[in-house]
């Protein structure tokens, strides 16, 4: 695995250098970042780990890390695009990032910065953390958050291996892994309770119920089901209601829980040519979801022109995926900009 930017060897001096600081790990909240928090929580044993959306990489943020005294602070899964964020932050802590994600380099003397794309955070994390601790443990969950983040070309040969471990083949129908099997099961269960525990502020319990030996996943099995009929009623729904664009499709999905971006995911696997551009709505906002699966467009630039210029609004990703946020007053706006005219 070659990385795109930072060192292995400030990445190990870091680590090394932590001792008794007082440590936060701060991750995505999806089966990639809770999979990346795993890996590095086996090495570095951190005092608070939290999970979060993007947008609340925020002062609230940095004025909780402060105040609970935190000096070092590892992100996983977590792309960072503010420039003031990241100075406030140094003010008080060493920095470490891993991730994946198209973002700018934050390499400093307070902050060591890792990226590689085309390779899941938590495969990342493995990769790199497997040099100071045998992880082999956890690699059905890695291999899991490879499959779930679309990061499955590049470690394909490592990802054979693993699913030919567990008694599963890795195949490809198109430009995507075989949606049948022990692992893309797993997977999918996983990514389904955690949208459960997400809507009630139960990461935390998520992330322990996750265990050691293959498929280990606890009580999360148990609340799969009801988000899965919530998933299957708005791809129902999608293909009544949904609205054209240029090149894809819109549509505005209508759930209590978060799922525009499975919905995206599943939408995306069975039309690999068309854009999809999700919507559910969020508080005062909307959350997007963007995919294309094959490579025809890159969607983390296609959302960013987009939301471009909208107050409030914040989006990116990788090439074939995306995500982000904006206003709920902004909807007109964000249909004018895709082309979709009213009836």
């Amino acid at each position: 695995m070659k990385l795109e930017i930072g060192n292995e060897r400030r990445l190990f001096d870091f680590i090394s250098n932590i001792k008794k600081e007082k440590t936060a790990l701060i991750s995505h909240i999806d089966l990639d970042g809770i999979t990346a928090a795993k890996i590095v929580n086996e090495v570095v044993n951190t005092d608070e780990i939290k999970f979060i959306e993007y947008e609340e990489l925020n002062n609230d943020l940095i004025g909780e890390l402060r105040e609970n005294g935190i000096t070092k602070v590892v992100f996983t899964d977590l792309y960072i695009k503010d420039k003031e964020f990241m100075k406030e932050l140094e003010e008080f802590a060493d920095i470490l990032i891993i991730d994946h994600h198209l973002s700018p380099d934050w390499n400093s003397d307070k902050t060591v910065f890792i990226k590689a794309e085309g390779y899941s955070a938590g495969f990342l994390c493995y990769s790199l953390f497997s040099k100071i601790k045998n992880l082999e443990k956890w690699d059905w969950l890695v291999a899991c958050s490879c499959i779930s983040d679309y990061c499955h070309i590049k470690p394909r040969e490592w990802l054979e291996n693993v699913f030919k471990k567990y008694g599963d083949k890795l195949e490809y129908e198109g430009h995507y892994v075989r949606q049948t099997g022990k692992f893309w099961e797993l997977q999918y269960t996983i990514s389904l309770a955690l949208i459960y525990f997400k809507q009630n502020k139960e990461m935390k319990k998520a992330y322990n119920a996750l265990g050691k030996g293959f498929g280990d996943m606890g009580i999360l099995k148990r609340y799969a089901g009801e988000i899965r009929g919530e998933i299957n009623r708005n791809i129902k729904n999608f293909r009544k209601n949904k609205q054209e664009f240029k090149d894809g499709y819109f549509f505005e999905l209508d759930s209590r829980f978060s799922i525009n971006s499975i919905i995206s995911s599943i939408l995306s696997a069975i039309n690999l040519h068309k854009v999809f551009f999700i919507v559910q709505e969020e508080s005062d906002r909307y959350r997007v979801s963007v995919r294309r699966q094959d490579g025809g467009l890159n969607c983390s630039a296609f959302l960013q022109n987009i939301l471009r210029g909208l107050a409030g609004a914040d989006g990116g990703g990788h090439g074939a995926s995306a995500g982000g946020n904006f206003m709920k007053k902004d909807l007109p706006e964000i249909k004018k900009r895709l082309g979709i005219h009213k009836a």
